[in-house]
């Protein structure tokens, strides 16, 4: 993707059985629990960071999945300050590769996290997150089948369910890019093999995003999700000046955000007061030195990631995905 400017096989049993004259296979049947975690217990365990309040949850807790940045990059000035504010238990991820390697491997930190939270909250919980953070969680909700039940809704800030075509552009002419940003490029095998199952029965999707969006594009397009609430903040307040990061901390979308926690189901547009046009940024906002630290540091790794995370093609799926 144009920043610089932006497993295992699943165990299977197949049985066959004898008939008089004929030999017939049974179906092919996954493993219940998934493909089995390859990343170390350890290293799982240390990506994910909860508020204290965790145990004793009244709400569904949230999970915030970052993309190319740590949790404190994308969620520290915002929603980690925001939705703690109101009552809501949040924990948050941070990569050890910055979100910028195979978002398959990605995917297994949710599928952890998730496992973790249910357990120790006792309540379903949120998938959320930025640009292609959701796209981890939608992989895990797709293919460890125990997942779905234990979430009640996805909602996404920014993704590219159909890939980017700053990404397919990029990766192309420059004939290298990280694993992950092959992966989002439209028209990956990635995408693809999401694109051509169902999605997961059980939680409810919302994907808000923005038509001003400069690096996930074409809107509405990119960010259209099949079986989701799709809202774009302009669908609210037309001509809303958000692009990709600022909707990180704008009133409008985090009121869509609030809508689909507040209500089973998805976001619903009509739910939300058009006098949010007059407002700017969401409330409980971190402005301060350390927020735009964080941010400095994100923009001066890109480049470094770029140098040194870049592969020829995009990662093989894996077994189980094919």
């Amino acid at each position: 993707m144009r920043i610089r400017t932006l497993v295992s096989a699943v165990a299977v049993a197949v049985i066959c059985s004898a008939a008089p004259g004929a030999a017939s296979a049974q179906p092919v049947h996954a493993d219940p629990a998934g493909p089995p975690l390859t990343v170390a217990q350890a290293d799982l365990d240390k990506a994910l960071t909860c508020t204290t309040d965790l145990h004793d949850a009244t709400r569904d807790p949230v999970l915030l999945t970052p993309a190319f940045a740590t949790d404190q990059q994308s969620f520290g000035w915002n929603y980690l300050q925001s939705l703690p504010a109101i009552g809501i238990p949040v924990c948050s991820l941070s990569l050890p590769d910055a979100g910028y390697g195979d978002l398959q491997i990605s995917a297994q930190y949710v599928v952890h996290a998730v496992r973790t939270m249910a357990a120790d909250s006792g309540r379903k919980m949120v998938m959320m997150g930025h640009q292609h953070g959701p796209l981890n969680e939608l992989w895990a909700l797709t293919f460890w089948p125990d997942l779905p039940a234990l979430v009640s809704d996805v909602i996404s800030l920014a993704t590219p369910y159909n890939g980017t075509d700053s990404a397919r552009s990029g990766c192309d002419d420059s004939q290298e890019c990280p694993p992950a940003n092959w992966q989002i490029a439209t028209g990956s095998k990635f995408l693809t093999a999401l694109a051509t199952r169902p999605l997961p029965v059980g939680p409810s999707y919302t994907s808000i995003f923005t038509r001003f969006d400069e690096l996930i594009y074409p809107q509405p397009r990119a960010s259209t999700l099949a079986g989701a609430s799709n809202i774009a903040v302009q669908d609210v307040c037309p001509l809303r000046p958000v692009e990709h990061f600022t909707i990180l901390g704008d009133n409008v979308a985090f009121h869509l955000v609030l809508d689909a926690l507040d209500h089973d189901g998805p976001a619903v547009r009509e739910r939300i007061s058009d006098n949010l046009c007059f407002t700017f940024s969401m409330p409980n906002l971190r402005s301060n030195t350390g927020s735009a630290t964080n941010g400095l540091k994100f923009l001066l790794q890109v480049p470094q990631h770029f140098e040194d995370d870049s592969v020829g093609t995009e990662p093989e799926l894996a077994s189980y995905a094919r």
